[in-house]
């Protein structure tokens, strides 16, 4: 950071901490609803496939490195919001749930 930059985050506030609540709730809420049904189940899964979570890659390219990277912060959080939405066993196994 240059000495032009002192002072640009002086402005900054911090997320709320009740909104970051009330906004990951939503969050759990909507998985919730998506882990009810095989096509929601499917797409979380196809979600952390496609950020590359259960995938070990040690490339040289370090922007390679960085976006890897990048992509498995995302989808971490996404197995964790599934997981507090009480879903993650069924995406993980591809367990069907009665009455589908």
């Amino acid at each position: 950071m240059s000495t032009s930059d002192a002072g640009y985050f002086d402005d900054y506030e911090l997320p709320d901490a009740k909104q970051d609540e009330n906004q990951r709730s939503m969050l759990v809420n909507a998985i919730q609803l998506m882990g009810k049904e095989y096509v929601g189940r499917e797409f979380l899964r196809w979600l952390m496939e496609k950020t590359k979570v259960f995938e070990q890659e040690f490339p040289k390219d370090l922007t390679l490195v960085a976006w890897n990277a990048g992509l498995r912060t995302v989808g971490l959080e996404i197995l964790s919001l599934c997981s507090e939405a009480n879903v993650l066993q069924h995406i993980l196994t591809k367990e069907v749930i009665e009455n589908e």
